[in-house]
């Protein structure tokens, strides 16, 4: 007997729709070097099957120095790779390489030296030898350097290539090389061996690294299977995060890896404060940084790029997914008829949904922002401070970190108040903390603490680098020309204490360091900052300066 047409369909459909659901899209991903914690999301999203889910059969590759990874998928030989500031080089040079999703918002390749070189700050490197693992420094090196305002012509040239080696350094054939903070310091603690590190990050540098990347071609006939393997990905790294000893466990038992088990779980902590998941959503790309590593590359590789080329860099789905989608209906209109109404009828509802959920997002934005916003700055309030204080403290109490409490005062602000009205006083508030919050990085923490006083958390940040970014706070506000309503040209000027917290303080700390955790980071800036009001004003001073007079005193 004959089976009729609509049976036929159905038949056909659930026999497609089950070859489908079983047939692996297989992908090929070459990793940056050897196995280890660096690699751990790839791991974990293969061993708790979450490609799996997504119908993807993943092949990862062992790197190697000698690998030319951007060529490699470029020419089709692999789907994906992993990369660094080289990728923007690539794509300025015409290279058709797109970003998929950046793992790390800082770069971990730092400037290490021996403790006993002296090499202490970026000035320090004029007349050294610097040897790198590609024979030049890397544009967000060469950013920090400028900084610091150093020569960059005075440096001497960039012969030797390092892999990361530290015999020539430890030999003294070097002075300094470029290390990547989860490797080569451990190392040398091991050894017992007293380092130097010179952190971008420091400085306020934030260059992404180990982006995820792939081809244009691979890029245009693939999205979908891009937005899957993207998807599984950020899942396995956040099974990774969450279960380091999980998944230490796991490179230990299933991967050929030369590192123990302590050397993975130093990278991994290190590895936690680079990503900054707690911060910003996992994997995300900021087209902003992404032109500012642009323009540094142009600006110190001196060749005549053109900025255009970065167009397309970064890999959006949304238009891919629209002509998809077009094409899907163009399809399910010539077989079935009917299926239209339903479909059309599936948008509408769907559009209102999304307008709904947007309404509310919006709704639950302003509502998040009275809360925690100073209605008369527009910048945090001291209950918001409070809460990512406590977070930053636990964190840093955690991994042994760092951080660094600013504290601001507007000097003279009563009279001010006293002499042109309070309209002006509110309009000195504003401008203040609008210049404060645009001085800062995109991680850091500026609050209105009361009144006339400001509050800034500075994380992964020293006490010089936060006293650097003090003065040049202070010089701007010096140098603004605020207009009071009778016209008058008023000088505004703040007074600055700074003070650092570092997290894993033993006994043998000193004095800064113990009477920042045993009073608080804040009393301490507090205490700087009342140094800086009874000596003139319109100053920076640093707790570590005054806890270490108030030693030799004692």
């Amino acid at each position: 007997m004959n089976l009729s047409l609509s049976r036929q369909i159905v038949i056909f459909i659930a026999v497609f729709s089950t070859n489908v659901a079983y047939a692996l899209d297989s992908v090929n991903l070459d990793l940056r070097w050897n196995h280890q914690f660096q690699f751990a999301g790839y791991y974990a999203a293969i061993e708790k099957g979450f490609y799996q889910e997504e119908n993807i059969s993943l092949n990862l590759r062992r790197g190697s120095a000698n690998k030319d990874n951007i060529s490699e998928v470029i020419s089709g030989r692999s789907d994906f790779s992993i990369g660094n500031s080289e990728l923007v080089q690539a794509r300025l040079e015409g290279k058709p390489v797109v970003a998929v999703s950046a793992l790390f918002q800082y770069s971990p390749e730092v400037l290490l030296s021996l403790k006993s070189s002296g090499i202490n700050t970026p000035a320090d490197l004029e007349d050294k030898i610097i040897s790198t693992n590609t024979g030049r420094l890397e544009p967000h090196l060469l950013t920090m350097l400028e900084m610091q305002n150093v020569d960059l012509d005075s440096l001497p040239p960039i012969t030797k290539k390092s892999d990361y080696s530290l015999n020539a350094l430890i030999s003294g054939e070097v002075d300094v090389i470029t290390s990547y903070l989860t490797n080569q310091p451990y190392i040398l603690a091991q050894m017992g061996i007293d380092y130097q590190i010179m952190d971008p990050q420091a400085y306020g540098i934030n260059f992404y690294s180990d982006i995820l990347f792939t081809s244009e071609a691979f890029f245009s006939k693939n999205y979908l299977l891009i937005e899957r393997f993207q998807r599984a990905s950020l899942r396995g790294w956040e099974y990774a995060l969450a279960n380091q000893d999980e998944i230490i466990t796991l490179i230990k038992d299933k991967y050929q890896t030369t590192k123990s088990a302590d050397a993975l779980r130093y990278e991994a902590q290190v590895m936690t404060t680079l990503i900054h998941n707690d911060l910003v959503q996992l994997g995300h790309i900021n087209p902003e940084r992404i032109d500012a590593m642009a323009e540094a590359t142009i600006k110190y590789s001196k060749q005549e790029y053109d900025l255009s080329n970065m167009d397309g860099f970064l890999a959006s789905t949304e238009e891919k997914n629209i002509l998809q989608f077009q094409w899907r209906l163009r399809f399910l209109l010539v077989f079935f008829i009917i299926a239209t109404l339903v479909i059309l009828l599936y948008f509408h509802l769907h559009k209102n949904l999304r307008r709904d959920i947007k309404e509310y997002k919006v709704l639950e934005r302003q509502l998040k922002s009275a809360v925690n916003t100073d209605p008369l700055s527009g910048i945090y309030n001291r209950r918001k401070f409070a809460k990512c204080y406590k977070h930053e403290t636990d964190r840093s109490l955690r991994y042994g970190g760092k951080f660094s409490i600013v504290m601001i005062d507007i000097d003279n602000f009563k009279q001010t108040n006293d002499l042109y009205g309070h309209e002006f006083g509110d309009e000195v508030i504003k401008k203040v903390a609008i210049i404060l919050s645009g001085g800062v990085r995109d991680i850091d923490i500026c609050a209105r603490y009361g009144g006339e006083e400001f509050i800034l958390l500075l994380p992964n940040t020293d006490e010089y680098a936060s006293g650097i970014l003090a003065e040049r706070l202070r010089v701007a506000i010096e140098q603004y020309d605020f207009i009071a309503p009778n016209s008058d040209r008023v000088s505004i000027t703040c007074s600055f204490g700074v003070a650092q917290f570092q997290g894993g303080a033993t006994a043998q700390s000193n004095i800064a360091n113990k009477n920042s955790q045993h009073e608080g980071t804040i009393a301490c800036a507090d205490k700087a900052l009342y140094i800086a009001k009874e000596n003139s004003r319109n100053r920076v001073c640093y707790w570590s300066v005054i806890s270490a007079t108030l030693a030799e005193s004692a």
